[in-house]
């Protein structure tokens, strides 16, 4: 719940001594309890709102503390000189001289706050199911595994994911694999209740944490209650659905390691009962002998038996209608379970290190995909693809992508890649003299999922970043939601003050595209204009569904005209 504005504490971050006392006055007259780094040095960290004017002190606190604190600029010039500089940094508030009034200040902080609150609580929560997403569910299990020194209680962790759900996609469509997402959610929710912290990764893997149980006993029956759950049907549009799952189980201290180590057993344990037909595997078993198939080892066939292929997804213009990019998404075809979206492989290629030859392989495979690509005419269409962040970490990226490019005859211009957020902070350094060797080649980059990590654009823009992705899971909600329509309107904002690009994901219907145009967004993809498919079929429906799209939006124009 958000807090009242008045009732939070302030930490002014100020120079000047006669401003200093100005403010101090004007925010005990609204009530606000006010603290100082001059007098305080641990004032920042109990703080939840800053008000600052800029220095070398304050670029350290931005730097440290982020989207963890509201930020307020404070100028005495209308308007500042410095507001390109604040947008830059992600401040969009300023409190200038002459709004010192309670009721002003309240208004400012407040908004402030709430910025803050909805970027915060967007980025913890899945937009469909409303679940915890993977950055909120692994705050809750980093908390749960502290607790454990002081309770001495068992936590258990569970990875699950439902059996051949790709095939409710491709046989009843994707909204109706959304809505068995939803009452898969809601089954698990109600079962556990509070003895549960529950998260959906994306695609149809769930995450559940159990805490504060007494033995490894207790964990195996809770388990079990969750896989009688799925011994009766879903009621999905009068169709009786029965579904299986495979689950995978890790227990602590049992095991130890990070939140983050826990959650990849118990993902590559999941991978273990779904290749071994067990339904449930437990991490522990591991420390055995080895399982009958390891997805490791399917993943290293798989890449010499030439069984992936990539999937184009189109980008389109939205101020000239127009074909600008396609997105390629690699897919597997598994000999046994048949075609596989990334969300089923590549937390096992990057846990393996198998991410980099695999990653290796979609460049090159893009890259002779251009030129089929530019042979159907489509000479001005890039193709964007991802980089992992064991790539940028591999010491021979730099002299093995000019060599991929040449041999190939691609143009560099043609290419974009597409990073998050963690690919380019795990190791900053390395991260840099990578993007910058991309760069020089001409090849375009872009942060993806932006707003599902932790949004740092202070640290982000200092990259060779030249446009921004919006994340499905608020693209979705705009038009329902008033706060994701505040959160992805500040979004696409904030990039053009920092002249970066905005693609928004996920676009699926008419409202959510008519949503962006009104609110500047530059580009968009989704299922409105096609869902991924191979290469062929992607050329195939190109010029038809633009050509439609652009009749219907030109029509449009002149109607509203």
């Amino acid at each position: 719940m958000l807090t009242r504005p008045e009732a939070v504490p302030v930490c002014l971050c100020l120079d000047n001594e006669e401003t200093h006392s100005t403010l101090v006055k004007a925010l005990e007259r609204a009530g606000f309890p006010v603290q100082s780094i001059a007098d305080d040095s641990n004032a920042m960290a109990r703080a939840q709102v800053v008000i600052f004017q800029p220095s070398a002190r304050t670029a350290h606190y931005l730097n440290e503390y982020g989207s963890r604190k509201a930020w307020v600029a404070y100028s005495e010039t209308h308007p500042s000189a410095d507001v390109d500089g604040y947008r830059a940094q992600g401040i969009r508030e300023i409190l200038y001289v002459d709004e010192l009034a309670p009721h002003r200040l309240r208004r400012t902080i407040g908004r402030a706050l709430y910025a803050q609150h909805s970027l915060q609580q967007l980025s913890r929560y899945d937009g469909l199911t409303g679940l915890y997403s993977n950055r909120g569910f692994l705050e809750v299990t980093d908390q749960a595994l502290f607790n454990v020194a002081s309770n001495g209680r068992l936590v258990a962790l569970l990875a699950m994911d439902i059996r051949r759900f790709n095939d409710l996609n491709a046989q009843y469509g994707f909204s109706y694999a959304d809505l068995v997402l939803t009452q898969v959610a809601e089954r698990l929710r109600r079962a556990l209740g509070p003895l549960a912290k529950i998260a959906r990764l994306g695609g149809d893997e769930f995450l559940i944490l159990l805490e504060n149980l007494a033995d490894r006993e207790s964990a195996e029956r809770l388990v079990n209650r969750i896989l009688s759950l799925f011994d009766e049907p879903l009621d999905t549009r009068d169709r009786p659905l029965k579904l299986e799952v495979d689950m995978g189980l890790v227990c602590y201290p049992q095991t130890l390691g990070s939140a983050e180590e826990l959650l990849r057993h118990a993902h590559t344990a999941m991978h273990r009962a779904k290749s071994s037909q067990s339904t449930l595997y437990r991490h522990e078993q591991g420390l055995g002998p080895a399982p009958r198939v390891n997805i490791e080892q399917e993943l290293r066939q798989g890449l010499r038996r030439n069984e992936f292929e990539l999937f184009y997804q189109p980008r389109v213009c939205l101020r000239t209608h127009r074909l600008l990019g396609l997105e390629a998404l690699i897919r597997w075809h598994h000999p046994e379970h048949g075609l596989l979206s990334p969300s089923e492989f590549i937390q096992a290629a990057e846990h393996s290190g198998l991410i980099v030859p695999l990653g290796y392989w979609i460049i090159d495979q893009v890259c002779h995909d251009l030129q089929v690509i530019q042979s159907h005419g489509l000479t001005e269409v890039t193709v964007a693809s991802n980089l992992s962040f064991r790539q940028l970490q591999d010491e021979q990226f730099c002299q093995v992508m000019p060599r991929l490019l040449s041999r190939s005859g691609t143009d560099a211009r043609m290419l974009e890649f597409e990073l998050t957020e963690t690919a380019v902070l795990t190791d900053p350094a390395r991260a840099m003299k990578a993007l910058r060797a991309v760069n020089d080649m001409g090849a375009t980059l872009s942060l993806d999922d932006f707003g599902t990590g932790y949004s740092s654009l202070t640290h982000i823009r200092q990259f060779p970043i030249s446009l921004l992705k919006i994340d499905r899971s608020f693209t979705q909600r705009v038009t329902l939601d008033r706060e994701a329509d505040s959160i992805v309107r500040s979004i696409i904002n904030l990039a053009h003050d920092l002249q970066l690009r905005v693609v928004a994901e996920g676009v699926e219907n008419p409202e959510q595209l008519d949503f962006l145009i009104s609110n500047g967004c530059d580009q968009v993809q989704g299922f409105l204009f096609s869902h991924p498919r191979p290469l062929w079929e992607t050329l195939q429906m190109i010029d038809h569904t633009l050509r439609h799209f652009a009749a219907e939006r030109s029509g449009s124009a002149s109607r509203s005209a």
